[in-house]
Formats: structure tokens, C-alpha cells, sequence
């Protein structure tokens, strides 16, 4: 086994407050969505959606009037339905 240091003290990270899209990639041959996230200090959390719940979800997407409900709204409600994140979504589109 490789050599490592273990610290004495933990580093502690401030808290993250927020996320935002970062980045969306719709793969439709592949049947894969790439969602990147980024934290409030940096941070990055990504998740993937595949196959055909990818599909399905990339069909609806297409088809969306995005000027009633942003593609990063209905990005984040979709995570947050699903678990990966937990909070409420507030703010305007860019």
C-alpha cells in the first residue's frame, strides 16, 4: 500500500449553501444526461441520468416550453425529486 499523511486535525470546508448548473449534456446516442453541478465555494457534484429514463426525460425536454419553466428549473426539480439534492429553488433565469 501506498504512503498517505492522516492529519491530526480534519480540514474543515465551509458549509454549501447553494447549487447551480454548471453544465447539461444531452448524449441522445448513448441515451445518457450528464448534469454537472457547482457549490457555492467551489464545489462539484455531478449526476447522471441513462438509458431509457434518459430518453424519456430528453423526449420531454425537447418538447418543453422552456419560456413557462427554465431547462435549469426543470433540471434542478428533477434532482431534487430524485434526492441528489435537497432544498427549494429560488432566483429568475439568465
Amino acid at each position: 500500500m501506498a504512503e498517505k499523511l492522516t492529519r491530526t486535525t480534519p480540514i474543515t470546508y465551509p458549509s454549501t449553501t447553494e447549487w447551480r448548473i454548471g453544465r447539461v449534456d444531452l448524449n441522445w446516442t448513448a441515451a445518457i444526461i450528464h448534469i454537472e453541478l457547482a457549490g457555492t465555494n467551489g464545489e462539484r457534484k455531478e449526476h447522471d441520468y441513462r438509458g431509457p429514463e434518459a430518453t424519456s426525460l430528453m423526449l420531454g425536454l425537447n418538447k418543453a416550453d422552456l419560456s413557462i419553466k427554465s431547462l435549469h428549473k426543470r433540471v434542478l426539480e428533477k434532482l431534487a425529486a430524485d434526492g441528489v439534492l435537497t432544498g427549494s429553488i429560488t432566483g429568475i433565469p439568465d
